[in-house]
């Protein structure tokens, strides 16, 4: 037993029932517990009345969320000069009180930046995986967890969880990749970078939200023990591992069964296999949601969501008020309630919150800010998560190009931004249009295409065309909740937003992945104007791109760039960055072809008899246009050598030589793909087990090293456990699809617990 787990029994050993129950209901979302009169800011009667009412506060979330869908904008929210006085009042408000004076854990999305006036917007994770530079991320998290901290918040609510197994999902931005050990490492380095700043790390979502049916958001997952094991369960254990202080459930159903209700995941799988001792958190109004999918009762659901194994509910509209009544009725007991409450208390006193609950108001979040640190982390992420699926020779180009340019995505901020953003004022940040401008001679701009399917710009946009030297379109969708079109208030700068087109985001899946609009309809009629096409598609998913890309000489995925990112896209068509991001999805040959990720069960595998099984289709013999790990660059790489060295059983380093056979300097990521063979399962194509990002000069040659052991040889058995069996390795290194060395190993039995 830690000694801050000892101080928290001591503690709820004093408390009542309702001052229990106050530290594991939110109910009062912290975005509605203040509000503003010019620099003054007041807390709600609501906020007041729940503290009188329970005698506690346990947790609060998101007193700094800034959105349309909050409207706390600039003027009317709390900014950066105000973050600590808030944050210090409202600690202050619930410990002046309450009886026994336990301070509050303030929480905030953190996403890609902090969701909070004056927060700077990194790439979103999509984009962050594509860069395969997980040191990138650690600083950037590190970044992030600091900025927390000195904004007196205490918890970072961040998805790691979750795969991107089909695009048609409106949250793919949100996730690293469709790859477990991919996403599993941003995981590791993510917690471990926020926890360095005593920080709580909060991982969503628990479980398998990535597989969701359809595509549809919240849908019904099903997938048998191994897909769970394989898949869904590597990244948990990796933030587990790394000390992931708190894990958000998933409003999903598994095998029929709701993750908020979920004995069997969130106890026998998550604490006793996987080893998770810290809080487990609902989704917002996640255990309302699970009582009406179970057509429970207040009372006997949210025993149900207790006893399955949540302990703090986030924005539950009382729910878990209704514990007190459930122990009245016995339906729960008091051990079940104080098992939670001694978690949540944990946590507080390994931040130290009981002894120095305030944080000091002195401008150090000013001075942070000042470093200009976040903007070129950002800008660093934005250069290396852009991936160059086409370059007929075209790119670079030169800055004195006259460029015609094209596109809603080049002209609008939030379009580059993704969701989970915050209001932006004017200026924080420039749009496409605005930093090509500022670094080419010769820029002309127009809308082109339309969300919507008007027509009304092709002509003119076909004659400013004809006068240019290249043409550059931004292609792709957005998650602009609101804000396709945004003015500003003149007194106070605030975005005002109006409605716009939106087709990615949180509940925003889509059936057909084609890219959306006229956009296919716009290349095919500029194309009229004979000049070369330059594509940047700014996007939360892989949309289906095929004939987009047949129409250009050149295309780029800058995916949601964050707000250095028009910078970045610029610097890249003009040779200043070299192009160095690898995909970390699959983008599909159609929509009719989904799902499309690699490391299916029997991908690349040949079929005992081909003539009645394929892993294709008739119509669509091609599935995938471009693979997992692909990404060109300026530079021309080659592999040269690879050597197997066993260090002891199961245990081997891996030697691979790469080589920039071009004359200009850039940056590569070999990859290493294991595929077992003689398994009690049948093994998956191949999969990802190492990857390093190596900047070579012209003509460097560098060895790069890696090690397989016993967690990236391991699969989940028919004996269900998981464990090395004996039998035979293919390793394949390269950068795919194209993996030119390879080398076999033999591997022995070997059963571990995880």
């Amino acid at each position: 037993m830690s000694k801050y787990e000892k101080f928290a029994k001591q503690l709820v050993n004093k408390m009542t029932v309702e001052e229990k129950v106050a530290q594991l209901s939110q109910t009062i979302a912290g975005y509605r517990c203040y509000e503003r009169v010019g620099e003054e800011f007041f807390f709600t009667d609501d906020f007041k009345e729940f503290i009188s009412n329970y005698g506690a506060m346990g947790a609060i979330s998101n007193i700094l969320r800034a959105c349309a869908w909050t409207k706390k904008d600039w003027g009317v929210g709390i900014e950066p000069k105000h973050r600590a006085k808030v944050a210090n009042s409202l600690q202050k408000y619930v410990l002046e009180n309450s009886r026994l004076q336990i301070p509050v854990l303030i929480e905030v999305e953190a996403n890609h930046g902090l969701q909070a006036l004056g927060s700077e917007m990194f790439p979103t994770n999509l984009g962050m995986g594509c860069t395969f530079n997980t040191e990138l991320y650690s600083e950037i998290m590190d970044s992030i967890g600091k900025e927390v901290y000195l904004s007196g918040n205490h918890m970072a609510f961040i998805t790691m969880f979750d795969l991107a197994r089909d695009p048609r999902w409106g949250r793919t931005e949100e996730f690293f990749s469709e790859d477990p050990y991919l996403a599993s490492e941003y995981a590791r380095v993510g917690v471990e970078a926020i926890n360095r700043n005593n920080v709580l790390s909060c991982c969503k979502h628990y479980c398998a939200t990535g597989d969701g049916f359809g595509g549809i958001n919240t849908a019904e997952v099903n997938i048998g023990q191994r897909e769970l094991h394989d898949i869904c369960l590597p990244v948990v254990e990796k933030a587990v591992a790394a000390g992931v202080d708190v894990i958000m459930a998933a409003y999903n159903t598994v095998d029929g069964i709701p993750c908020h209700a979920n004995e069997y995941l969130l106890k026998r799988v998550l604490r006793e296999e996987i080893g998770f001792d810290g809080i487990v958190l609902s989704d917002g109004w996640g255990v309302k949601r699970m009582i009406s999918q179970m057509d429970r009762d207040l009372v006997s659901g949210s025993a149900l969501a207790l006893k399955s194994g949540i302990d703090l509910s986030l924005a539950d509209d009382g729910a878990f008020l209704k514990l007190i009544d459930a122990l009245k009725f016995g339906i729960i007991s008091e051990d079940d309630i104080n098992a939670a409450v001694i978690r949540v208390l944990t946590k507080k006193y390994k931040l130290n919150l009981f002894d120095n609950p305030y944080i000091d108001d002195n401008g150090a979040l000013d001075s942070f800010f000042d470093s200009g640190l976040q903007k070129r982390l950002s800008y660093k992420a934005a250069a290396e998560s852009a991936v160059l699926l086409k370059n007929n020779g075209i790119l670079p180009f030169d800055k004195n190009c006259k460029i015609a340019l094209f596109g809603t995505h080049a002209d609008n901020l939030y379009h580059l931004l993704g969701d989970y953003t915050s209001l932006r004022k004017e200026g924080e940040g420039l749009t496409i249009k605005e930093a090509m401008q500022r670094e080419v001679s010769c820029v002309t701009y127009s809308k082109g295409w339309d969300f919507f399917g008007d027509f009304d710009d092709f002509e003119n946009a076909l004659n400013i065309a004809k006068q240019s030297d290249i043409i550059v379109v931004t292609l792709g969708g957005t998650t602009a909740k609101g804000l396709s079109e945004v003015r500003y208030d003149k007194n106070t700068g605030a975005a005002i937003s109006a409605k716009g087109f939106v087709d990615c985001g949180e509940g925003k899946d889509i059936a057909d992945i084609k890219l959306p609009g006229n956009q296919n309809e716009f290349l095919e009629y500029i194309k009229k104007a004979g000049k070369p096409i330059v594509a940047v598609q700014i996007a939360g998913r892989p949309y289906e791109i095929t004939r987009a890309e047949e129409l250009c000489d050149a295309f780029i995925t800058a995916w949601y760039p964050g707000q250095q990112g028009a910078q970045a896209i610029v610097d890249i068509l003009l040779g200043k960055v070299n192009p160095s991001g690898k995909l970390s999805v699959s983008i599909p040959y159609s929509s009719n072809c989904l799902p499309c990720y690699y490391n299916r069960v029997g991908e690349d595998t040949a079929d005992v008899d081909s003539s009645c099984t394929s892993n294709t289709y008739t119509d669509y013999p091609q599935r995938v246009l471009h693979p997992f790990g692909y990404g060109l660059s300026y530079s021309k790489f080659e592999y040269q050598n690879i050597g197997v060295e066993k260090i002891k059983k199961n245990e081997f380093r891996i030697y691979v030589t790469v080589k920039n056979i071009s004359d200009i300097k850039g940056a590569e990521t070999v990859q290493l793909y294991i595929r077992g063979y003689g398994n009690s399962v049948r093994r998956r194509g191949k999969e990802l087990k190492g990857f390093k990002k190596v900047l070579l000069d012209p003509n460097e040659t560098k060895t790069v090293e890696f090690k397989l052991g016993f967690d990236e040889l391991k699969i989940y058995s028919s004996r269900n456990r998981y464990e090395v069996e004996e039998g035979k390795v293919k390793i394949s290194v390269g950068s795919n699809p194209d993996l030119p060395l390879s080398a076999f190993i033999e591997t022995q039995t070997e059963v571990k617990n995880i």
